[in-house]
């Protein structure tokens, strides 16, 4: 009895196990919208008609995004896009003190992402992130990127070099990235992972 009690309970946990690593297969994808990356390098709202900007949906297991999966733990939103940052003079900069240093890029280097509705055959955007319409975006990567503070400018907790609500995210470092946009527990979150040869 005691051998079949214990031959049960294995099946039993192999069972949990298997659909475990079956969710890690699961593409999680938004059924109501897209979302596609933008920014100097996409000319901005132009990139919303341009499928080439449109992101991915994967799933947890996909290589791509193996160096963050840890932090991706119930995702339940999960989206993909290579992109290349230019160093070259965009003919305007960004500045935000990070760390206490001041760093300034090309406009090469800004990036956002909204979520897009298709109506009547058009992208619309429902809100461009970071914003306020989008809520707070978090960082996963933060060696790689820098969002803004989450704060209006005109407000108490504004710091000044730190950047607002509706600034523009930055590349600390000109290059090929696959961008992440994940949504986990109810928050929004970007990163950036370099892509090496």
């Amino acid at each position: 009895m005691i051998k079949k009690l214990s031959l049960f309970a294995l099946l039993v946990v192999g069972l949990f196990t298997i659909a475990a690593c079956n969710n890690d297969d699961v593409i999680l994808v938004d059924e109501t919208y897209d979302y596609y990356i933008t920014g100097q390098f996409a000319d901005w709202g132009n990139a919303f008609a341009n499928e080439d900007y449109k992101m991915e949906a994967i799933a947890l297991n996909d290589e791509r995004i193996s160096s963050i999966k840890d932090d991706l733990d119930g995702a339940e939103l999960l989206y993909v896009i290579e992109a290349t940052f230019s160093a070259e003079d965009a003919g305007w900069t960004v500045s935000y003190t990070i760390d206490g240093v001041e760093i300034e890029v090309t406009g090469n280097q800004t990036v956002k992402f909204a979520r897009i509705e298709m109506i009547d055959g058009e992208a619309i955007p429902t809100w461009w992130a970071p914003s306020p319409e989008s809520g707070e975006i978090n960082n996963l990567t933060p060696d790689t990127l820098y969002i803004p503070n989450y704060v209006d400018p005109d407000g108490d907790d504004f710091v000044d070099g730190l950047g607002s609500w509706n600034d523009n995210p930055i590349m600390l470092d000109a290059g090929t990235y696959t961008m992440v946009f994940a949504y986990i527990d109810g928050v929004r979150w970007l990163g950036a992972i370099e892509v090496t040869e």
